[in-house]
């Protein structure tokens, strides 16, 4: 009976401050890792759409100089 009193006291007890920043820390590195693979997908969707724009503007400038290969 003892032990669940003292679990269930340590369970409602305020945190203390260290707690508290330890979990603000690992919210912090969770937050910085999401940042860091929306960056990563933001520079390849970058890229893709260069170069999309690249071989598009390839595509109408040959058709545009040669209209008789349409």
């Amino acid at each position: 009976m003892k032990f669940f009193t003292e679990s269930v006291h340590k369970f409602f007890r305020t945190p203390s401050a260290l707690e508290l920043a330890q979990r603000e820390l690992e919210e912090a590195k969770r937050e910085l890792l999401n940042a860091q693979s929306a960056t990563e997908y933001a520079a390849r969707m970058a890229a893709y759409h260069g170069d999309r724009i690249k071989r598009l503007t390839a595509y109408v400038t040959q058709k545009v100089e040669s209209p008789a290969c349409q």
